[in-house]
């Protein structure tokens, strides 16, 4: 934690002379000092924010003690970016509703403490099941609009609908000094046009950011965006001047680090009239990656892969009868389509199932119509992430490689490698992903109670990463 500046004693009783309720006590500490990720950090308090203006306090008094300020939404995140040891702004439980949606302009106004499957349900109630938010992570159930945007969350549908920077319009920030600013797609302004100090603030973040983009033209142009998924560090291939100076974008994925997002303008996308769900059962992910050039010809919605391990996980936690309908196999994909009618959807999935025989790896393949069938083959995938931190032959799986990504084209030469670096440091790992996006997720049983195991782990992960990047 950065060094305090002013003593944070007196904290509590400004913010409470402000109307804003500051939490130091010893359990509110405990239960906000952890995230879905491997960290345990205690913060200094936490804060229940109701409107932005209780934001503009905190954030203000925070900046003159020298406190830093995590934003929190479903405490979802896998690398510690909803924890803090400063105060921690929690957005779910007050500021988590849809203000507007207009269905003409496909858009939606939200705040950032609003559940994503929430935003959901309200966008299509709004649209007569017309229009829907697309990202759809597998924490979708307990993840916020604020976390997806602070992580530039992708989702099972991913390949269709690419990732959260697609679908922000605008976002309403507060900064440090307590400013409050809109980033849209062509710049930044001040939320309040009256706002004297806000506009001078706008325009010396805009100048700062344009010289940033000139003097690294090249970087940004030849090094970032190269790939689906490439989204470690900050997007600023979308200062460039062809990308329109969208600034609104380049913050998706900056998790908090630059501003407090206080709101959000998100674009909808049209409910597919039709789908289905293909499950192609292959001897192991490498093959079913080797498939992903042939699938992704035929436009499908999504590609996700499992192995086997997270199958077992959900039988041995939850019974058999928690994963049924699964063609024969080791490893599988879901591969979702759609489109206007649903007998062209059919005759896709026919010729597609078939080129896949004839290349030689698919061992199986169902077609699964029932939508009730397709949302529990999907919850295989969405909760055995989660449930395989128990692993069915004992011990435990960690976090802490997640979201490895590649060109979708180099996945299975990647999965090879990764495979072979696991059983060179006698690791297992539970495999899952993103296959049309070439990004994937391996919960490692990683020992993380001994400093020789956790020596193994951090001599792991940097040999991994150079899998990425080479």
């Amino acid at each position: 934690m950065a060094e305090l500046t002013r003593p944070a004693t007196d904290l509590h009783a400004e913010l409470a002379a402000l109307g804003v309720d500051l939490d130091t006590g010893s359990r509110r500490r405990a239960e906000y000092s952890f995230d879905a990720s491997n960290y345990r950090v205690p913060p200094l308090a936490v804060a229940f924010p109701r409107t932005a203006a209780d934001v503009v306090a905190i954030v203000r008094a925070c900046t003159d003690r020298g406190i830093p300020v995590t934003s929190r939404g479903g405490g979802t995140s896998l690398a510690g970016n909803a924890i803090g040891r400063g105060v921690v702004l929690d957005f779910s439980r007050h500021m988590n509703r849809v203000r507007a949606v207009d269905a003409s302009a496909r858009t939606a106004v939200v705040e950032p403490g609003i559940v994503l499957t929430d935003l959901q349900k309200d966008v299509q109630l709004a649209t007569d099941g017309a229009f829907t938010f697309a990202p759809d992570p597998s924490s979708k159930s307990r993840a916020t609009v604020g976390g997806a945007i602070g992580n530039d969350a992708c989702g099972n549908h991913s390949v269709r609908y690419g990732r959260t920077s697609d679908h922000v319009v605008a976002l309403d920030l507060v900064t440090a000094p307590g400013h409050r600013l809109t980033a849209t797609r062509d710049g930044l302004r001040a939320t309040d046009p009256d706002d004297a100090s806000a506009v001078s603030e706008a325009a010396r973040i805009s100048a700062g950011l344009d010289e940033l983009t000139q003097e690294h033209l090249g970087d940004f142009r030849l090094e970032l965006g190269r790939i689906p998924r490439q989204v470690s560090g900050f997007h600023l291939a979308n200062l460039l001047p062809e990308n329109g100076f969208d600034v609104a974008r380049a913050l998706v994925g900056s998790e908090g680090t630059c501003a407090v997002i206080v709101a959000a303008t998100v674009a909808l996308v049209p409910v597919p009239p039709a789908a289905m769900l293909l499950c192609l059962g292959y001897r192991d992910l490498v093959d079913a990656a080797r498939d992903n050039a042939i699938i992704l010809d035929y436009s499908p919605a999504a590609i996700e892969g499992i192995d086997s391990a997270i199958v077992d996980t959900m039988r041995h936690l939850r019974g058999a009868d928690s994963v049924v309908g699964l063609p024969d196999g080791e490893a599988w994909l879901y591969v979702d389509l759609d489109g206007d009618d649903l007998a062209e959807v059919e005759l896709r999935g026919a010729e597609l199932v078939s080129k896949l025989r004839a290349a030689g790896r698919l061992v199986d393949a169902r077609v699964v119509g029932d939508p009730a069938e397709r949302a529990s083959l999907w919850r295989v995938r969405e909760d055995g992430a989660g449930l395989s931190a128990r692993l069915v032959e004992g011990g435990e799986s960690w976090t802490g490689w997640e979201d490895s990504a590649v060109a979708p084209d180099q996945l299975a030469d990647y999965l090879v490698d990764i495979k072979a670096l696991l059983a060179e440091f006698g690791l297992t790992g539970v495999m899952y992903g993103h296959f049309g996006a070439g990004c994937m997720h391996i919960r490692i049983n990683f020992d993380q109670r001994t400093e020789e195991g956790r020596d193994v782990m951090s001599r792991f992960i940097h040999r991994a990463a150079e899998l990425c990047v080479r």
